[in-house]
């Protein structure tokens, strides 16, 4: 079977790469089409796909995938599949996902400006790369390859995401610990196939860091979207509604009546804390020196309330990334909350043994869920303590939850969801 096709996909995007080398390999022609998901649009036959997917592939005889590891799967040969031991080329390109990207992008991308920077969150990536590294390394002491003694999709879809650190975080000094991986990677980058897709091997000697201008590029870049959409939103008409005039510290614009009906936390009295403020210092500031010493500084009983959770069903978690995702899901459906509220939420234990706790802070002093129906989605689910923000227990809990560290609660931290 002939195979050839287009590869929609955002410019030098390392989940493409996959795709990429796998095409160079078994030799199958791959037209590459920029797309960027929510700025440009797929053509209508390939767009049987999650309208936030990508990359995204159409083949010439209309097969249409959009998940990475699949199209790689579809555009490989045997030898790339593993053969017989297939099953650790899955191992390992769920380990890429779920374990080392998770990590570099924790790192990477609060430093480049693409997220938020949350200086607490980025060291956690740091650390947890140190430990993905250092993995990879004595699993490669005594193996040139990571499945079998060739090359396989498991090898194309490491280095797929190594490269980014290799390229732009880690230089001499931050390689030197791990020289079974540099070896391997060195092999892999090397390899005629690969230069092909992404030319010569090119090593970090300078790491990237945080610089406050390219978060404003990026900011910038939101807003614009942000624009289009309310231009696209004003061509539609639309019913006046009195405005709600009323004070509040976080200096919001004032709201439609619409959206305060829609909203109760609108309605709610403001007091001394300011959300806005206090996740900035978060995000930006030490831990111990600048963010507990604002929220205690600044935190009002009078109007906001401190909460502890437990999930109530551990026994049904599974794997610990999924629990990840379910709290994320949870974060979603709560979006009416986020502009008042702030939650830091762990997945304590190891895969098939594990438990879900946090701490939220929202505005006003009851359960927050009482006030709509639209927030009770997920809150069954949980158990629900409010905490005396003047008892110490409160103060050494808040203290251990902002750490953002390894162990919380004491309990080993497996994953760490942040919502604000």
């Amino acid at each position: 079977m002939s195979i050839s096709g287009k590869l929609y996909t955002p410019p030098d995007y390392h989940k493409a790469l996959r795709a990429q080398l796998a095409a160079a390999y078994s030799g199958v022609p791959l037209e590459l089409v920029e797309y960027c998901p929510g700025i440009s649009s797929l053509p209508d036959e390939a767009k049987s796909c999650p309208a936030e997917a990508a990359p995204v592939f159409h083949a010439r005889d209309g097969v249409t995938l959009f998940d990475a590891n699949a199209i790689a799967y579809f555009l490989g040969n045997k030898q790339l599949r593993g053969g017989e031991h297939e099953y650790y080329v899955t191992q390992w390109a769920n380990f890429t996902d779920h374990i080392l990207m998770p990590s570099i992008a924790a790192w990477l991308y609060p430093t480049i400006g693409a997220t938020n920077y949350n200086m607490n969150q980025v060291k956690k990536g740091q650390e947890n790369i140190k430990k993905a590294l250092t993995f990879l390394n004595d699993f490669l002491a005594s193996k040139t390859y990571f499945v079998d003694e060739h090359i396989t999709q498991a090898d194309l879809t490491v280095f797929s995401a190594l490269r980014l650190l290799f390229e732009k975080l880690l230089d001499e000094a931050g390689r030197e610990p791990y020289p079974h991986l540099v070896r391997w990677y060195t092999t892999i980058a090397n390899q005629p196939e690969v230069m092909v897709v992404v030319g010569e091997m090119k090593l970090c000697d300078k790491p990237v860091v945080f610089d406050p201008k390219n978060v404003s590029k990026h900011e910038k870049q939101k807003n614009v979207k942000n624009q289009e959409k309310q231009q696209e939103k004003k061509q539609q008409p639309k019913e006046e509604a009195p405005k709600v005039s009323r004070s509040d510290l976080e200096e919001e614009e004032e709201k439609p009546a619409s959206e305060s009906r829609s909203n109760p936390l609108v309605q709610l009295p403001a007091g001394t804390f300011n959300y806005s403020d206090f996740k900035k210092v978060f995000s930006n500031e030490d831990c111990m020196t600048a963010t507990i010493p604002f929220f205690w500084k600044t935190f009002d009983p009078t109007t906001d309330s401190i909460w502890y959770c437990e999930y109530n069903y551990p026994e049904e978690l599974k794997l610990t990334f999924m629990s990840a995702n379910l709290l994320r899901g949870m974060f979603q459906r709560l979006e009416k909350m986020q502009k008042f509220s702030f939650a830091i939420m762990h997945v304590y234990g190891e895969n098939n043994n594990s438990t879900i706790g946090g701490i939220w802070v929202w505005r006003g002093t009851g359960l927050i869920f009482d006030l709509s129906p639209d927030l009770q989605t997920d809150y069954e689910s949980y158990t629900w303590t409010k905490l005396d923000p003047d008892c110490p227990d409160t103060k050494a809990k808040i203290a251990d939850f902002f750490a953002l560290g390894d162990v919380c609660d004491g309990k080993a931290v497996a994953e760490t969801c942040v919502f604000k």
